[in-house]
């Protein structure tokens, strides 16, 4: 940021200081004078001080790490130290009009969570009761790393209460107070699309996108909050019916959501749809770039007007270190009309993924990179090994085999030009099981990998990307299981946000029974690398798994925006429409044709036994198993084998590849 941004970005907040000292009622007229005529000054503090009257509201301090109240508030020392239900009460982390926040334990998991407490007085109130039934349903319908994951809901006592994850981190109201960089815009705004697109998908409209509902973890992971008003079908609109509150700009009724961050058709009461939530995340992304809202007003009426009418300040012309296209999209997302700005949140990724590549690529470039080279190496020499490591890495976690062999290409160029970089090998490993989907090369495949793994091994064992490698190998063409979650675990201990080992060590928990285990080490994947088509594909064969064919199309259609000739992406979908009984939409995405680019026999002992020939079925089964096919892998959870379990000669061969039988039902192994 320039001096001159830097000066003023100071003036703001000095001015918005002293108005906070003030008594509300005092606080327009200082704030007048203070910027003495400057109209764009003004705004920007007005918009700074909506923050401190939005904070007052419970709804805008859900389960975060907030300054408690005071020694002796009533809800301190009501709940702090009890047990609600087996919820032992920590202490108070926020409170408000709807109710308190707690963290608690839970001692049967052994894990802190967060207590939303809705007390027995306001449980009275059918309007209330409402709100936060409604909050528990939608959250807990979706499965996103990017939305904070709803444990329990229930009464004890006369409370109510939901326990969700406990989310450290602050809110982007709160770090919208410090300036963000281009980067980190971008970051927060795919994330919270992401999240958006799941919701969309299940028939959920938030209503309320603001930056006080989008948690910042410790991490920089975004989470979506506060689900309270939202639209969970076309019959859900009718809310209870309070009124316009000024002090919280938070009105619940015909008109619902906080109304500076209300699309057009919001504010006026009409119809809401998921345009709607595009909306207001391009005011979320806006008040990001350039620290003041695109609209304003201080009466409902201004506010009303300016939303329907005016025209908000480029912004690049507040912040010239925003990029043009990043003022494009979200302008489109601030259109009038919901008929022209994004249709969905997936239409706006497609729009946001290529600048999110095009600005972390920018920022890489000004930071020395992170692999390690061996110190004798030429320097230009290994700025080319690092290049091709990076390109094949982007080849590899695309997900796809169709670039596979470019991956291939650029790891043995890589140890062609630096033979001591380990991770080279490690992802040449890695590419090489990726072949494995071609049988033709099957046996060649597993040699090569494992010897890479193997060398990446021996030459740095402090390498998180050489212990991943060494954990896929044995759990794709060794089937040690052991071995696998050791190297995995060792991966995670070395670099606690690699996504690919959270991936791979999902994919093996579900092998061996732990559905709920698998799902979510892959989402903590994802949280570490949102770009990852490879996350989005093992995510959607978790929920094949679980048997959620409709959230099985959700993941697998996010996979093909990511890379649209994903063949496995495509594969899920088809089958997932299969069971569902699409038949027409699955023909139109031709199975067959999808299973045949595997060059795989697995599929043929499917057919056998769904056509009741289950001799055929296990004598290919066994020949498989000897050939160590990596198909085979979620023999125990996965539906395609259900038409084999009920023989005998099932259970037998899960024993061959030393996994134990699993309910299928409840993903436990017996």
């Amino acid at each position: 940021m320039n001096q001159l941004a830097t000066d003023r970005w100071a003036t703001v907040k000095q001015i918005h200081q002293c108005a906070l000292d003030k008594e509300p009622s005092e606080r327009a007229v200082f704030v007048d004078e203070s910027c003495g005529g400057d109209e764009a000054l003004r705004r920007e503090v007005q918009s700074l001080l909506m923050y401190a009257s939005e904070a007052e509201s419970f709804l805008e301090r859900p389960a975060v790490d907030v300054a408690p109240t005071g020694p002796g508030a009533p809800g301190e020392t009501a709940l702090v130290g009890r047990t609600v239900s087996h919820y032992q009460v920590l202490s108070l982390l926020g409170a408000g009009g709807m109710g308190e926040v707690y963290l608690a334990r839970d001692p049967r998991l052994d894990r802190t969570v967060a207590l939303k407490v809705l007390p027995g007085d306001l449980a009275a109130d059918p309007d209330r009761m409402l709100r936060f039934a409604r909050e528990a349903r939608a959250a807990s319908a979706l499965n996103h790393p990017n939305v904070a994951t709803i444990y329990d809901v229930g009464e004890s006592a006369g409370i109510h209460f939901i326990v969700m994850e406990h989310v450290e981190g602050e809110t982007i109201a709160t770090r919208i107070g410090r300036p963000l960089t281009p980067p980190e815009i971008v970051d927060v705004a795919v994330q919270a699309a992401d999240a958006l697109d799941v919701a969309h998908a299940k028939g959920i409209t938030h209503r309320d996108i603001k930056p006080a509902n989008l948690m910042l973890t410790l991490r920089g992971h975004v989470k979506v909050l506060d689900f309270g008003v939202a639209k969970m079908s076309p019959g859900d609109e009718a809310s209870p019916n309070d009124g316009w509150n000024v002090g919280s700009l938070t009105g619940v009724g015909s008109v619902v959501g906080s109304a500076p961050y209300m699309s057009p058709e919001q504010i006026a009461g009409g119809h809401v749809d998921p345009r709607s939530d595009v909306f207001s995340l391009g005011v979320v992304i806006y008040q990001m770039a350039t620290r003041q809202l695109p609209f304003s007003g201080e009466t409902r009426a201004e506010l009303t007007q300016s939303i329907l009418h005016a025209t908000p300040e480029p912004i690049t012309r507040l912040n010239p270190e925003i990029p043009l296209e990043l003022e494009r999209i979200t302008f489109k997302c601030l259109d009038k009309s919901a008929d022209v700005r994004y249709q969905s949140a997936r239409e706006l990724l497609s729009d946001l993924w290529p600048l999110k590549r095009q600005v972390d690529a920018k920022a890489r470039r000004g930071r020395p990179d992170s692999m390690r080279v061996d110190a004798t190496t030429d320097s230009s020499r290994a700025s080319e090994a690092l290049e091709l490591v990076t390109r094949g890495w982007m080849h590899l976690r695309s997900g796809s085999f169709y670039e596979v062999s470019h991956a291939v290409s650029a790891f043995v160029a890589a140890t062609t030009i630096d033979p001591t970089c380990a991770n080279a090998y490690a992802g040449l490993a890695l590419a090489k099981l990726g072949r494995v989907a071609d049988r033709r090369v099957l046996v060649e495949s597993f040699g090569e990998a494992k010897a890479a793994a193997l060398r990446a091994i021996a030459l740095d064992d402090e390498s998180a990307d050489a212990q991943v490698a060494l954990g896929q190998v044995m759990f794709t063409t060794e089937w040690d299981w052991i071995a696998a979650e050791r190297s995995f675990q060792r991966a995670l201990a070395i670099n606690p946000n690699h996504a690919e080992a959270y991936i791979y060590y999902g994919i093996l928990m579900e092998a061996l029974g732990n559905l709920e285990r698998g799902l979510h080490l892959k989402l903590q994947g994802l949280e570490c690398d949102s770009t990852s088509a490879l996350a989005h594909v093992w995510i959607s064969a978790s929920f094949w798994n679980q048997r959620r064919y409709d959230d099985v199309i959700v993941w697998a259609n996010k996979a093909l925006d990511r890379n649209p000739q994903h063949p496995c992406a495509r594969v899920l979908l088809v089958g997932a429409h299969w069971k569902m009984g699409n038949r027409e939409s699955a023909e139109l995405l031709s199975l067959s044709g999808a299973l045949a680019l595997f060059r795989v026999e697995w599929p043929l002992v499917v057919r056998y036994g769904e056509a009741g020939d289950l001799d055929a079925a296990f004598e290919l089964l066994h020949r498989l198993i000897d050939a160590r096919d990596p198909g085979l892998v979620h023999l125990a959870v996965a539906p395609q084998w259900d038409s084999l379990r009920a023989d005998p000669r099932f259970n037998e061969c899960l024993a061959r590849m030393k996994l134990r039988p699993v309910d299928t039902v409840n993903g436990k192994a017996s």
